[in-house]
């Protein structure tokens, strides 16, 4: 999924220099994959809550080349949710992240003095911190930044605070895209995915991708899933060119989202129903064939039931021949 966030926020860099802070670096693997695709010269910046892992991502960093000063610099060990590290004013081109999903997390109701909640006016719940991430990443967006966010599928639906969240970034953020992606497509969770993408100027319809069954089993990590090549691509063509593909991607409007309480969940506009084309002829034909086999059993049964001058072996013989 790295290569896939990393494509698409390239889409969106016009600019020569673009800075990409990941607020969940974990290994660093994300950032270093985006430097890779970036054209434009790039500045780095993560943060990571856990210490082991914040080691390794400095060791991480340290093995692609990155030198030690700019790694003191702009990668940090700190909690986002609690935004410890970062000023409030700073801003970031490019925001990719890939969070813990459905954190527990404090939320405690002093929060709502916060900036980053208070026009929201309610918090994630305590047990899905899923929405803080999104509500922290958007308050650090640039004002032609673009953020990609992968989530369980059920923050599309969930409802209660995080509807209340989702309607927010609906009417007052601006939701660019939402792309559902194939079921353990994160590392050994067998659960569905969605990639939501966030951009701060305002699009007139959202972009709805439905890429969940273009998935192909890892053969040794068995809950996990791979795009298919040929799904990576179309992903890629159907968001650069905001396309409409029967069943496959759609431009919805705000006017509609409403209609719907802010649901984003993707039947709702895409029809995912599977429709097989059905050989008519053939199947008549397999029918036929499977009736002439059963014809065939029945007859060489009653004629076995008929060396037998039982009362048991004249009702089975009777049975059968009512049910021809």
């Amino acid at each position: 999924m790295r290569e896939l966030i990393a494509e698409i926020l390239n889409s969106e860099v016009k600019t020569e220099k673009v800075s990409i802070f990941d607020p969940v670096a974990m290994s660093g693997s994300l950032l270093l994959t985006l430097k890779e695709k970036f054209q434009s010269k790039v500045e780095l910046r993560g943060e990571e809550f856990s210490s082991d892992i914040f080691r390794l991502s400095k060791m991480n960093m340290l093995v692609h080349g990155i030198d030690t000063q700019t790694i003191h610099d702009n990668f940090v060990r700190g909690d986002f949710l609690k935004d410890e590290e970062l000023d409030a004013n700073s801003k970031f081109d490019i925001i990719p992240m890939i969070p813990p999903f459905s954190r527990h997390w404090d939320a405690n109701p002093e929060l709502l003095n916060d900036p980053c909640f208070s026009e929201v006016g309610v918090l994630p719940p305590k047990s899905k911190a899923d929405y803080a991430y999104v509500l922290r990443g958007s308050q650090h967006l640039s004002e032609d930044g673009t953020m990609a966010v992968m989530l369980p599928t059920g923050a599309l639906f969930r409802s209660a605070a995080e509807g209340e969240i989702r309607k927010y970034l609906l009417e007052k953020q601006n939701i660019h895209a939402v792309i559902s992606l194939p079921q353990g497509a994160r590392n050994y969770m067998a659960i569905y995915t969605v990639l939501l993408i966030f951009k701060q100027k305002k699009s007139d319809k959202i972009l709805f991708i439905n890429a969940s069954r273009d998935g192909v089993k890892n053969a040794t990590r068995l809950k996990q899933n791979f795009l298919t090549e040929e799904g990576f691509t179309k992903i890629l063509h159907t968001y650069r060119n905001r396309e409409e593909v029967d069943r496959y991607s759609r431009l919805v409007s705000l006017d509609e989202i409403r209609e719907n309480d802010y649901n984003l969940n993707i039947p709702r506009y895409i029809d995912t129903f599977s429709e097989k084309k059905i050989d008519v002829e053939a199947t008549m034909s397999s029918l036929s064939a499977k009736q002439k086999v059963i014809e065939k059993s029945k007859k060489e049964m009653i004629e076995l039931l008929n060396k037998f001058d039982t009362p048991e072996a004249r009702q089975a013989i009777k049975a059968v021949s009512i049910s021809e």
